[in-house]
C-alpha cells in the first residue's frame, strides 16, 4: 500500500459525519416558536447547521446575547429530548473510517456542537470508539472558536511533529478554522455548504462524497 497522503483527518460532525438536520431544524422551531418569533424560513434554518448556536440566533434572529443565550436553553431542552434520535449517520462514513483505520491514519472530530450529543449519536449508531478524539462544546455561553476546537483535536491526537493533518468540513467555518490551525480543508458536497461557498472560503479540496475523501487521503 502507498503511504496515505495525510496521518490524521479531524471531521466536523453536522453535516459531515451526520445529518443531523431533522432535530437540528425541529428544535429551532421549538425554540423560536417559544418565544415568539417568525418561523424562520428554509435558507435560515439551514444557518444553523455549523456555528455556535448563540452566533446562529443572533444572526437570523438579531437577537441579542442574553435572548440568544435563552434560545440556545431552549433549543438544548428539544434537541437533549428529542433531536438527538432524529440523526443519522452519512452512509459513506463507516466504511471511511475503516479505511482510515486500516492504512494507519487517526480520525478525530472537531465540532461546535456539545461533545455529549456528539457522543450519544456516535453510540447509537455503532460508532462510540471509530474516533480517537471527539472535541465538541460545552453548555457555557463562551465556548471555543473553530480554530481552537481543531488545535485541541490536534493536542489530543497526540501526533508526531510535522504530521499531515487534513480538516474535512461543510460549512465556511470548517475551512476558515482549519486555515487558521495551519491545516487544509476538505469541503463535502452532500452536507450544508455550497460549491460557490467554497469556493470564496478557499476550500483546498472539494468533494461529492464521503467515497471521495479516500482518494485525498490515501492518494489513490
Amino acid at each position: 500500500m502507498k503511504k496515505p497522503l495525510f496521518d490524521a483527518v479531524i471531521f466536523d460532525f453536522d453535516g459531515t459525519v451526520a445529518d443531523s438536520s431533522e432535530g437540528i431544524f425541529n428544535s429551532v422551531l421549538y425554540a423560536t416558536g417559544a418565544f415568539g418569533y417568525p418561523r424562520p424560513s428554509g435558507e435560515q434554518l439551514r444557518y444553523f447547521i455549523g456555528p455556535p448556536l448563540q452566533h446562529s440566533f443572533m444572526h437570523i434572529l438579531g437577537a441579542d446575547e442574553a435572548r440568544a443565550q435563552a434560545l440556545v436553553e431552549k433549543y438544548r431542552e428539544r434537541y437533549r429530548s428529542q433531536g438527538i434520535y432524529e440523526a443519522r449517520v452519512y452512509d459513506g462514513i463507516p466504511p471511511l473510517l475503516s479505511l482510515l483505520r486500516e492504512a494507519g491514519i487517526r480520525p478525530g472530530i472537531a465540532s461546535s456542537k456539545p461533545t455529549a450529543f456528539i457522543q450519544k449519536i456516535l453510540a447509537q449508531h455503532g460508532l462510540a470508539h471509530a474516533f480517537d478524539q471527539v472535541t465538541g462544546v460545552g453548555f457555557s455561553q463562551n465556548e471555543p472558536d473553530k480554530a481552537a476546537l481543531i488545535r485541541t483535536t490536534m493536542r489530543g491526537l497526540a501526533l508526531p511533529a510535522g504530521s499531515r493533518v487534513l480538516m474535512v468540513g461543510d460549512r465556511k467555518f470548517d475551512i476558515e478554522g482549519a486555515h487558521l490551525a495551519g491545516i487544509p480543508c476538505a469541503a463535502v458536497l452532500y452536507g450544508f455548504g455550497s460549491q460557490e461557498e467554497f469556493e470564496q472560503a478557499g476550500a483546498d479540496y472539494i468533494v461529492p462524497s464521503p467515497q471521495a475523501l479516500r482518494a485525498i487521503v490515501l492518494g489513490d
